[in-house]
């Protein structure tokens, strides 16, 4: 079995041709729709509101904040440039820390009293583009992932891994310098950790984001 990569198929024939031999049933159009008719072009309510097309910005982190887990003139371009995109869907932006031990790099974004006005501007900084270009904003729809990087957590140096784990894995243990009879987070360690998520989402919303993306896949 071989798994040539989508973009190799340069046809709809070759990709129908490709579902055929994988057994599949999934309908192609030949000719893609364009403009306000496209699929994509169609919007969609959601609990969060209008979100005005198909199109999403998914959240990656740059790991060009400040020391302190503020914004930088990186991070504000990237966020200009979403408001730029025409993606009327912004998924998180990028993984936020709820804490200074949860950052998974020394210049990850952290959002904290100290930090919400950076943040804010942030936001704003995406809107007022999007709003520069688009005419509207009523249909963008802007939430904010948090994170704990947990297991992977490098909060003060890159190279030096600080591991907040809740259980020990044979496998993950190894790969970020976790030792057999390394401290696990203890129940109150993981309530505070919930009351530090929830504190982060109240912020957020201070910061007008619609909503928030909790990042729970690092062990």
């Amino acid at each position: 079995m071989t798994y040539p990569r989508v973009s190799a198929f340069k046809t709809s024939n070759e990709f129908r041709d490709r579902l055929n031999d994988l057994g599949l049933q999934l309908p192609v159009d030949d000719t893609l729709m364009c403009g306000d008719a496209a699929p994509l072009a169609q919007s969609l309510v959601s609990r969060a509101g209008l979100i005005g097309n198909r199109f999403c910005i998914l959240p990656m982190e740059g790991w060009d904040g400040t020391s302190d887990g503020k914004p930088t003139d990186l991070t504000r371009r990237r966020w200009t440039n979403f408001g730029l995109s025409g993606a009327k869907l912004i998924w998180g932006g990028e993984a936020v820390a709820v804490r200074h031990d949860g950052r998974a790099n020394p210049k990850q974004l952290l959002i904290n009293d100290a930090n919400l006005a950076e943040m804010e501007r942030l936001r704003e900084l995406l809107t007022e583009t999007h709003r520069t270009h688009f005419d509207r904003t009523d249909d963008l729809c802007i939430g904010l992932q948090l994170t704990h990087s947990g297991r992977y957590a490098r909060p003060n140096q890159k190279q030096l891994p600080e591991p907040a784990i809740a259980y020990h894995h044979p496998i993950l243990d190894s790969r970020v310098g976790v030792k057999d009879d390394g401290p696990l987070l203890s129940d109150d360690d993981l309530k505070r950790l919930i009351d530090d998520f929830v504190s982060a989402s109240v912020l957020a919303r201070k910061a007008g984001f619609t909503w928030v993306d909790v990042k729970h896949c690092h062990g």
